[in-house]
């Protein structure tokens, strides 16, 4: 035998944890160290020969060759069994090492209770890889569950009043969020998946809603490969939350004039489409551009928004609460006015962009100038039948704003 092989078996022999080595196809013990031993010593029993003489759960030997597959798998490496000792049963967890191809080796541990004060320290890897803010450990059969100090600072309650139970957990789950997150769990419990995911709001110490990321994890298995217990990570999401909330109004409203952007209102524009052709009500799509002269591109940067944005804000005061204006290009905006034919279009631009052209402002040269307009109208389905259709139209009738049929021009 050679030294290290020596170093292992002593080792073994003498490590304080309750321990023994197991054949992964037949389920054979075939060596245990002394703290083994004396757990069946102090019950006055004779040590088990196989894994079927010391688990209560697993009767055969096909059972045996399937839980010994889940645990050669990456889905987990402990398991809850209930264990005899003779006459007595004793719940414990086991964990689980593979030492090569035909062997684990095997470590027992009370699995009366988790103390999470040390979890912590022992899954500390997991969770920083995990960039967790709290830990929980739920036991899916007595539905018992402990939050670790870090998740109850979290969530702003003491360990003592953190919940104890999935039933006291979903007393603060956002009410919009549980059903989600009820689905996402059972499926994770019944398919028995190795992790889940799950976003929702939890209610906090101070009444305030937080959003955070939970990510489930298999920590133990029972012997029919059912899931024991299973961890949790708790992450504070908010700032990931305010931000998505901020690009959502970045795809829907422009920056500057707080309008609706291009992409936002084609989505209006197409709705109120599909309304005219069932309706048979006229449409009318209106292009209006604010530098009909080229006059704000003499302007500063800073200059010129300011204009275009107080000119797009008289212009939707003066609009109809039904009608759609949003901006399209820097100095460019889309209108489309619902039931609303040309004769009527030109006669409510006509009102809403004098209101506009009021706005005076100095270019480079120290002149004083007014704001120059012109609009370019198309109406459906005479100008076009699709809303790519219609603004082609009424970009065409801006172009050529000569044209007093389709254009509205005041300078």
């Amino acid at each position: 035998m050679s030294a290290d092989n020596r170093f292992f078996q002593n080792a073994f022999k003498l490590m304080p944890t309750s321990a023994f080595i197991l054949h992964k196809t037949s389920g054979d013990i075939l060596e245990h160290n002394q703290a083994f031993a004396d757990v069946f010593n102090k019950q006055e029993h004779d040590l088990p020969t196989n894994w079927l003489s010391l688990s209560q759960n697993t009767q055969t030997k096909d059972q045996w060759q399937s839980f010994s597959k889940t645990m050669q798998s990456d889905k987990a490496a402990r398991c809850c069994d209930t264990l005899l000792l003779g006459e007595k049963e004793i719940k414990s967890e086991l964990h689980f090492q593979e030492l090569d191809e035909d062997h684990f080796l095997v470590c027992l541990y009370s699995a009366e209770h988790l103390d999470l004060a040390s979890a912590e320290n022992s899954l500390l890897k997991l969770a920083l890889s995990e960039s967790s803010s709290g830990l929980w450990v739920w036991d899916i059969e007595t539905d018992a569950v402990e939050c670790s100090e870090s998740l109850c600072d979290l969530i702003g309650c003491s360990v003592q009043s953190s919940p104890k139970s999935t039933a006291t957990w979903h007393c603060l789950v956002h009410p919009e969020d549980l059903a989600n997150l009820k689905q996402i769990v059972e499926q994770h419990i019944a398919e028995a998946s190795k992790n889940y995911e799950a976003s929702y709001r939890i209610l906090q110490g101070n009444g305030n809603y937080l959003w955070v990321k939970e990510r489930g994890l298999i920590y133990a298995v029972n012997s029919d490969n059912s899931i024991a217990k299973t961890v949790g990570f708790i992450e504070d999401i908010s700032s990931q939350k305010k931000l998505e909330k901020h690009l959502r109004r970045q795809a829907t409203f422009d920056d500057l004039t707080g309008l609706l952007t291009h992409s936002a209102a084609t989505t209006h524009f197409k709705k109120q489409l599909g309304l005219a052709k069932r309706q048979y009500t006229p449409l009318t799509m209106v292009k209006i551009n604010l530098n009909a002269d080229g006059a704000l591109s003499q302007l500063i940067y800073e200059d010129k928004n300011q204009i275009i944005k107080m000119a797009a804000k008289d212009l939707y005061r003066n609009i109809r609460e039904g009608d759609i204006l949003a901006r399209v290009a820097s100095d460019k905006l889309l209108l489309l006015l619902p039931n609303t034919n040309v004769k009527d279009a030109k006669q409510m631009l006509d009102e809403a962009i004098n209101s506009v052209h009021s706005l005076n402002f100095t270019k480079k040269d120290g002149d004083s100038h007014s704001l120059s307009i012109c609009a370019g109208v198309a109406t459906f389905p005479e100008d076009g039948e699709t809303i790519e259709e219609l603004a082609e139209s009424a970009n065409n009738a801006v172009e050529a704003y000569a044209n007093d049929d389709t254009i509205l021009e005041l300078k």
